[in-house]
């Protein structure tokens, strides 16, 4: 829906969004037949994504559960352990918002659940993005100091919390920005 994207620049995006779509010879909109395909495709990636990565987790599951008792899991595994729980949590926040948000065209669950939701939204954007970030300097670091980067399990970590952090401190404005 084109009014969804210049609505969040808006700063009563939650206030305005019922009142977003202007009457048409006094219809309400409804859910045109560009927007019925993209939520069934939104609906079907939706299903792929969840079975794929949470087969994945399940995976790094069992390799966890498999190896030897003080053997740590291999610094890529951990890495795309938390990208894979990143973009589950994309997947389950973002993916159903949009198709239920072009189901509905409007929004009708208040503003303090808006705001919720958009805070929910936006840190699960920002995670898996971090969390390539943080893959891609491991990476580096492993190409460019590889005795360095062996040895070194906090610096992997740290930027594991970081990547998390950043998420959860940039999706804040979203709360506080629509009051």
């Amino acid at each position: 829906m084109a009014n969804n994207a210049s609505l969040e620049q808006d700063p009563n995006h939650c206030s305005a969004i019922n009142n977003s779509i202007p009457l048409i010879q006094g219809k309400l909109p409804t859910l045109t037949v560009s927007g019925k395909i993209r939520v069934t495709v939104t609906f079907f990636l939706f299903l792929l994504s969840t079975a794929f990565n949470a087969s994945f987790l399940l995976k790094l599951q069992k390799w966890t559960q498999k190896r030897k008792k003080g053997k740590k899991l291999s610094r890529m595994k951990v890495l795309l352990k938390h990208l894979t729980l990143a973009n589950l949590l994309e997947t389950l926040i973002v993916m159903p918002l949009d198709g239920m948000w072009n189901i509905t065209v409007q929004w009708y669950a208040g503003e303090f659940l808006c705001k919720v939701l958009s805070y929910l939204k936006l840190f699960s954007m920002y995670a898996p993005a971090f969390m390539m970030v943080v893959i891609s300097l491991d990476r580096s670091l492993a190409i460019t100091q590889p005795l360095a980067v062996q040895s070194n399990s906090k610096l992997e970590q740290s930027m594991i919390s970081l990547a998390w952090i950043l998420s959860i401190v940039f999706a804040g404005p979203q709360v506080n920005h629509y009051s």
